[in-house]
């Protein structure tokens, strides 16, 4: 036969007197012999040549016969479903499949799980640098008591306030009905134009083109909600651009109230919904009650929750300190997937993969496998900085209490907004001081990426000073932490399904490979736990069919 392959037959005398056989991917030798090659003895230059083409990286020694090539084996294992990334939506993933009796494995590029969830502790002091709090929902709260965190949950006064800071005035958001005779944010005819488009009284989209969160808003409640209320919110949840942002893809709950009455206003669509969740609702006296309104995280910070799925699936189930470098297909079983450790390659094979990384890092990986993955680089993540400052009560206009102040973009103040940390949770602060967290940058202020740490937290510090601080007070800050991300939010801009659409034509064609993290399931700490439940039970199926045997 062909000189450049060893019969079968012929390396199996051979291995009864050498290691075994170094790892080729992709050959018939790899299939037979599971990938545990150590020295490989081929009869020719040009297998040579290709099995360097392959990923083999071992010294190859040419002799005027066979070609011997030495390494060491590259190590490998195996399991049923491959979870890349340790954030919310994998580290959910994970602990559902597994609750599910899946076989599973986690892995993380970085040495810590969590992905951008960042909790850390120092002084008398707790602070988030990444996500900040949760929405209280069933989902999150069966995950927690399920991992034996019931008791770590805390929960803040769902009585706080929102406030927005407009023309050198906080106002308090409406937290009902009641609130609004006493709101003054809005000028009379604000409040006329907002409340007859409310019930209805609203144009319709004419153009049938996939609208911007600016111009659904303005269109339903007026431009001044829009300015005052709309604009400042999508800075703080998203960092984002409204005249960009898709409303049917950043906001789709709020989207769809639109269809769901029989008038075209918000209001009736939003009754509709609440009586719906009601009937849907199914209370589970297991779970631990909240208020609505309230915001929820965990008494030592949100890192509690991913690193309680790592000690649940134990150490032999997550690797840290793995980067995934390829993916690739093979036949007759799943996929094989590469990493870069610090003990070397590592190769995984497995039935099913789900990627949790952010889009930015799936193209690279797929590239050879799906070409379609490109298109995930259109995928806007602009760079933020979160910002934690602590100051000495007795330097505020008035004791905080509130959940924190969002500001609009034409105030001309460079802080997206700031939380009021330390009155959210108790001990997140030493006594007699107040921790604030607050974020800057975004879509709508790309020059933040040029600045420096110090540059960063004292713009901050005089945004901060010129909202919630005496004339007087002239103290510096405690600088507590100061965190860059270059790439923070994927931006749910107006051509995100297109994106995603060709996404999922490649997707077909790969049985078992699943996309995950917060630019497939909202950016929400919620969407994303919600996520891995939901695609754990879909990814449970695959694999039981995989496994079951054909007749």
């Amino acid at each position: 036969g062909d000189r450049d392959q060893l019969r079968l037959q012929e390396l199996e005398s051979i291995l009864t007197s050498m290691p075994v056989m170094a790892f080729v991917p992709s050959s018939p030798l790899e299939r037979r012999f599971d990938g545990r090659l150590q020295n490989v003895i081929l009869t020719s230059s040009g297998a040579c040549r290709r099995l360097r083409e392959s990923g083999f990286r071992g010294p190859v020694h040419p002799r005027s016969g066979p070609c011997i090539l030495r390494a060491c084996a590259t190590p490998h294992q195996q399991c049923d479903v491959l979870v890349v990334g340790s954030g919310v939506s994998g580290s959910s993933l994970a602990f559902n499949l597994h609750k599910l009796g899946v076989d599973v494995a986690m892995t993380e590029a970085r040495d810590v799980v969590g992905g951008n969830v960042i909790s850390r502790s120092q002084d008398g002091y707790i602070w988030e640098e990444g996500p900040n709090t949760f929405q209280p929902a069933p989902h999150i709260m069966r995950l927690a008591v399920d991992l034996g965190l019931e008791n770590e949950l805390v929960f803040a006064d769902h009585t706080l306030p929102r406030f927005v800071y407009w023309e050198k005035q906080l106002f308090a958001l409406p937290m009902g009905p009641q609130d609004i005779p006493n709101f003054k944010l809005l000028s009379p005819w604000g409040f006329l134009r907002a409340g007859l488009g409310a019930i209805g009284v609203v144009l319709p989209n004419m153009t049938n083109k996939e609208e911007s969160v600016e111009q659904f808003i303005t269109r339903h409640l007026g431009k001044e909600v829009f300015q005052k209320m709309i604009d400042p919110f999508v800075s703080g949840v998203y960092a984002g651009n409204p005249t960009r942002l898709s409303m049917a893809a950043a906001f789709k709950k709020i989207k769809a109230l639109e269809a769901l009455g029989g008038t075209p206003g918000l209001i009736e669509g939003g009754i509709i919904r609440m009586i719906q969740k009601k009937r849907e609702e199914v209370v589970d006296p297991s779970l631990p009650k909240y208020k609505g309104g309230a915001l929820g995280s965990f008494k030592d910070g949100l890192l509690t929750l991913p690193r309680a799925v790592a000690d649940y699936l134990g150490r032999d189930r997550v690797h840290l300190g793995w980067k995934l470098v390829s993916l690739v297909k093979e036949e007759g079983y799943g996929y094989l997937a590469k990493f870069e450790t610090k003990e070397g390659l590592r190769l995984v094979r497995t039935r099913s993969v789900a990627l949790t990384t952010p889009a930015y890092v799936v193209p690279s990986v797929l590239e050879t496998l799906m070409p379609e993955a490109k298109a995930l680089e259109e995928l806007d993540y602009p760079c933020v900085y979160s910002v934690t400052l602590a100051y000495p009560n007795h330097g505020f206009k008035e004791p905080l209490r509130g959940f924190g102040n969002l500001i609009p973009r034409s105030m001309g103040i460079r802080t997206l907004g700031t939380i009021w940390s330390s009155c959210l949770f108790p001990g997140r602060a030493p006594e007699g001081m107040s921790l604030l967290l607050s974020y800057i940058g975004g879509a709508q202020d790309r020059g933040i990426e040029s600045l420096t740490e110090d540059e960063v937290a004292s713009q901050v510090d005089r945004d901060i000073k010129s909202i919630l601080m005496k004339e007087d007070f002239d103290e510096p800050p405690k600088i507590i932490g100061v965190r860059k991300w270059p790439r923070a939010i994927p931006q749910y801009n107006i051509g995100y399904f297109d994106i995603m659409s060709k996404v999922s034509e490649g997707l077909k064609r790969y049985p078992g490979l699943y996309l995950g993290g917060n630019f497939v399931s909202g950016v929400a700490f919620g969407d994303c736990v919600l996520w891995g439940e939901t695609q754990a039970a879909e990814i449970a199926e695959f694999v039981g069919n995989a496994k079951a045997p054909t007749a």
